[in-house]
C-alpha cells in the first residue's frame, strides 16, 4: 500500500526548531494541485533553494525533509508544473508519492484552520506542537483524523464491487466505503454503509488492516471483511453508488490488476488468491 515504503519510515514528529536547508523539499499547493516535476521518471518537487520564504516543517522520509508553503497562490519555478495530486496513485518512488499525499492532509487542515471556529479570530502555530492555537479564546486546533470503513462483502465465492456515482473515471473495482458517524462505532458504521448503499445485512465482521489516506482531508481507512446475512439481492443507491454487482473469484482473477496503493486494492487482490 501507499505507506509501504520500508526500509524508509515517515517521521511525522513535529521539529519546532527545524529550519530549511537550501536542498530540503517545499511543498506547494494551489487547491489540489502539487507544484512538482519527474526528472528521469522520478517524482520531485522543488527545494528551498527554489521557493524562499517562510515555510512550515511538516516530516522527513529516510534523508530527505519536507517544508509546506501555506499559500494556495501558485508558484512560477522553472521546470516544475502544478498537477493534480492524484497523481500518487501512479508515481514514482513510492516515498516521494506517500510524502504528496500525507503534506496534502496537512496543507488541508491547516488552509482550513487559519481562523478560529470558536471567535474567528486569527490562529497561530503552537511553538511546541503540531497544534494551532487561538491567541483569544485558548482554542486548540490539532489535525483532524477521521475514522472510515472498507468494506469487502462476501458470499461464497463471489465479491461484492461497486462503481461510484459522480466520479468521472471511477471502475467499478470498488468496495463499499464510507466515514464513521458521531456517536457510531466503526462496526456499526460497516453495518450502516453496506445497508445505505446496497441494502444488504451482513453478520461475521473481521478486522483486517488500516491505511491513513490523506487525499481525503484526513481519512483513516479500516479494512473490514463481512459475509451476507440472508437475502443476496442487491438494491443500489444511485446516490452514491452508479452500480453494484456479485463478481466471481474466477473473473476477477482473469481481469483485476493490483496497483499496491490502497487498501481496496489490496483486499480485492486478498480475495483473489483466497486468502479472504
Amino acid at each position: 500500500m501507499i505507506q509501504d515504503i520500508a526500509p524508509l519510515h515517515l517521521d511525522n514528529q513535529y521539529d519546532p526548531a527545524a529550519r530549511p536547508t537550501p536542498h530540503d523539499f517545499v511543498l506547494c499547493f494551489a487547491g489540489r494541485k502539487l507544484l512538482c516535476a519527474t526528472e528521469g521518471g522520478a517524482l520531485a518537487f522543488p527545494t528551498y533553494a527554489h521557493v524562499g520564504g517562510t515555510v512550515t516543517y511538516l516530516f522527513s522520509v529516510g534523508e530527505e525533509r519536507y517544508f509546506l508553503r501555506r499559500s494556495d497562490d501558485p508558484l512560477t519555478v522553472d521546470g516544475f508544473s502544478y498537477e493534480d495530486v492524484g497523481l500518487f496513485r501512479t508515481a514514482q518512488p513510492r516515498h516521494r508519492a506517500y510524502a504528496a499525499v500525507t503534506g496534502f492532509h496537512l496543507a488541508t487542515w491547516y488552509g482550513d484552520n487559519r481562523f478560529c471556529g470558536r471567535c474567528g479570530t486569527p490562529t497561530e502555530h503552537d511553538g511546541e506542537l503540531r497544534m494551532l492555537r487561538c491567541p483569544h479564546c485558548g482554542s486548540m486546533i490539532f489535525p483532524k483524523i477521521m475514522p472510515s470503513v472498507i468494506v469487502a462483502v462476501t458470499h461464497g465465492d463471489r465479491l461484492l464491487l461497486t462503481k461510484y456515482a459522480n466520479r468521472p473515471g471511477a471502475t467499478r473495482f470498488a468496495l463499499i466505503a464510507g466515514f464513521t458517524e458521531i456517536g457510531e462505532t466503526v462496526e456499526e458504521t460497516v453495518h450502516r454503509e453496506v445497508m445505505e448503499e446496497v441494502g444488504l445485512r451482513v453478520k461475521n465482521l473481521r478486522y483486517y488492516k488500516s491505511q491513513p489516506w490523506g487525499i481525503s482531508g484526513g481519512g483513516l481507512l479500516m479494512g473490514y471483511w463481512c459475509e451476507v446475512d440472508g437475502a443476496d439481492e442487491i438494491h443500489v443507491d444511485h446516490v452514491e453508488l452508479a452500480e453494484g454487482a456479485w463478481v466471481p473469484r474466477e473473473e476477477l482473477r482473469a481481469v483485476y490488476h493490483d496497483n499496491g496503493i490502497s487498501l481496496t486494492n489490496e483486499m480485492i487482490v486478498k480475495f483473489i488468491e483466497g486468502e479472504a
